[in-house]
């Protein structure tokens, strides 16, 4: 039953993931408000993104804890925007405190901010770090 307001996955979306077996890549939105939408039905793993703040951190355990008790097994965080090692530190000390695992980090990029500020996709800085790591 979905609530007034609610928006339905796309049927596609549902035949691609269900029936075709076929590996997709959705970007959702920041928050935990997807999670309740049963996106996450027949997700083999989900990439929690988050920078070095302690409230995107929050959020992401708060994520994690959705998606595990959802039936996920396979739950990450990624440490996004990563300017230095403190950063880095901070991410790996929220994850081992929080039973978080961490993936991948994902260093800052001025060319992808500048783009990400124009409203550009970043994939055309394919030589950039972030990208690279991405």
């Amino acid at each position: 039953m979905h609530l007034p307001g609610e928006r339905r996955p796309p049927s596609l979306l549902r035949h691609l993931v269900v029936e075709r077996d076929e590996a997709i890549v959705l970007d959702m939105e920041a928050g935990v408000e997807h999670m309740g939408r049963g996106t996450v039905r027949n997700v083999d793993r989900l990439l929690i993104v988050a920078d070095a703040n302690m409230k995107a951190l929050e959020i992401a355990k708060h994520i994690e804890e959705l998606a595990t008790n959802a039936g996920m097994k396979q739950v990450f965080l990624v440490g996004n925007k990563i300017g230095d090692e403190i950063q880095r530190e901070t991410i790996k000390n929220f994850a081992e405190e929080n039973d978080l695992r961490v993936l991948a980090f994902v260093p800052f990029d001025q060319k992808v901010s500048e783009s990400e500020m124009r409203g550009e996709t970043p994939i055309k800085y394919k030589e950039s770090e972030a990208m690279q790591a991405i």
